[in-house]
């Protein structure tokens, strides 16, 4: 059964035949395209936030080079808390893709 587009519709833009009538099948493939769309909208923010950790923890390190030797005892079991959250969020996210990339 055809379903017939109003003029401007959001779904015109997946008429692949320019007849202003989409199928079934077009609009199955409107569905799939917006899926794709999100799960690499949620792949890049997972992305982003691996990569910012991967930063805020090199940082991190790097700031303790700077800061007096009483202070940094002070901030070990902090740091400890902070290295251990970090790399939790990493490897979960390389362990995610990795598993989402056998499938």
């Amino acid at each position: 059964m055809a379903k017939f587009l109003e003029e401007k519709s959001v779904y015109s833009k997946y008429d692949v035949d320019g007849d202003n009538t989409v199928t079934d099948s077009e609009l199955q493939i409107a569905k799939d395209i917006k899926q794709t769309e999100d799960a690499l909208r949620k792949h890049l923010a997972q992305l982003r936030m691996a990569r910012y950790t991967l930063i805020a923890m090199a940082l991190f390190t790097l700031a303790m080079f700077f800061v007096p030797l009483d202070r940094v005892a002070a901030l070990a079991d902090i740091s400890n808390l902070f290295y251990l959250t970090g790399g939790g969020i990493v490897v979960g996210y390389m362990g995610i893709t990795t598993i989402a990339g056998k499938k």
